[in-house]
């Protein structure tokens, strides 16, 4: 995607930094996993986030929907890490350029 898509998507312009995708096969701008491995549930055959399924219903077990996390709590040795967190919405209101001569 472009960022003229996501401009479009969300009606606001967007001044993003310049970055490449996390892979040369990867079309998208953003480029952020949030999920873990072994945990999906469509068990799709071919994806290669779960290596064995037994483990993603095991895992799936442990999901609380109370919880801020993915899969279960908070564990003793378990490592937080905070991500700062900015926004891209450019503050600034501007006129279009389209018509204008």
């Amino acid at each position: 995607m472009r960022i003229s898509d996501y401009e479009k998507a969300i009606g606001k312009r967007l001044n993003a930094p310049s970055r490449k995708g996390a892979r040369a096969e990867c079309a998208c701008y953003l480029a952020c996993d949030i999920g873990a491995y072994n945990t999906c549930r469509h068990l799709c055959r071919y994806c290669y986030a779960n290596a064995e399924p037994e483990m993603v219903i095991a895992q799936s077990r442990l999901h609380d929907p109370k919880s801020p996390f993915l899969i279960g709590n908070y564990r003793e040795n378990d490592k937080i890490h905070d991500v700062t967190q900015q926004s891209w919405i450019e503050a600034q209101t501007r006129l279009p350029l389209e018509g204008i001569v």
